[in-house]
Formats: structure tokens, sequence, C-alpha cells
């Protein structure tokens, strides 16, 4: 009798096309939904950026955003135009400027996020609740050990450098 159940390289291997998979729709669903709530992609991703730091400088969120800073310089005043960011100057340095949502700007994400949820909620609308949340627990800890082995690749930080030389 022969083991039919996939080796864990192609276990992995299947993972790792449904993610790739998952992220290109993801990717297309962002785009449909920030242009159902009147604004582009990396609009409403700045939005986002801003809602998980709170108040940070330009410099900051194209850091976090793999941009040039004039990108974000830019999208932040169309943002300001539309009532969406406000900025105000940085109190330990008045050359910078801190930039933070207005209630205008939450009121917008959580349109975008009614909207994702609705679709998510519609997808999954005959699946049983108890795999759903097997779903949100396995891509929780699938996330959390990744998270771990990719950063691996960006090399050995400062700090680990330094505790190797104390060794």
């Amino acid at each position: 009798m022969s083991d039919s159940s996939p080796s864990r390289p192609e276990a992995s291997e299947r993972v790792l096309d449904a993610l790739s998979s998952l992220v290109r729709r993801s990717r297309t669903s962002a785009v449909l939904v920030s242009q159902a709530c009147g604004m582009q992609g990396a609009q409403v991703q700045l939005l986002f950026a801003l809602h998980r730091e709170q108040e940070c400088r330009v410099a900051g969120l194209a850091t976090h955003q793999l941009v040039d800073p004039s990108v974000i310089s830019r999208q932040v005043a169309a943002l300001e135009k539309l009532g969406l960011v406000t900025r105000r100057s940085d109190p330990d340095d008045g050359r910078a400027s801190l930039v933070s949502l207005t209630d205008a700007g939450r009121e917008k994400l959580r349109e975008v996020r009614r909207l994702h949820l609705q679709a998510v909620v519609e997808s999954m609308q005959d699946w049983p609740v108890e795999r759903i949340s097997r779903l949100a627990d396995d891509l929780a800890d699938l996330t959390d050990a990744s998270a771990v082995v990719y950063a691996k690749l960006s090399g050995p930080t400062p700090a680990d450098t330094e505790a190797k030389d104390h060794a």
C-alpha cells in the first residue's frame, strides 16, 4: 500500500501557489475597492499606514511604503486636499511635519474595510464557521512563522553582529 499523501516540499509548494494566487487576487480586489470608494489604491494604502502608525513624518511613511519621500509628499498633499489627513509641524524638528488621519480619513477607512469584509463574508458564505475560524488561525500562524524565516533573508542585524562579537 503506497502513501499518496504529498511530501512536505510538495504540500508547501501548494501553499506557496495558493498564497501567490491570493496575493494577486488581493491586489486586484484592493484596486476595485479603492475605486469604489473614489480613491487610488496607493492612497488607501497610505491611509491604512497612517491608521497603524497614528502620526508620523512623511519620511517615515516613505520608509514604510518603500517609496521615495517625494512620492509620499505628493500623496499626502492630495489626501490633505480631500480632508482625509492633516499635517502639523513636528515639535522636535520644525523643518518636518507630522501627518495623521482626520475623522473623515478614519471614516473612509471604515468604508474600505466594510467593502472588503462584505466580499470575504460572501466568499465564504457556504463555509461552516469552524472552517473560517481555523483558516484565520492557520493564516495567523503562517504569518508569524514566515516573518521569522523571511527576516533571515535581510542578513544579520547590527545587534546580532554585536552579540556574536561579545560571545
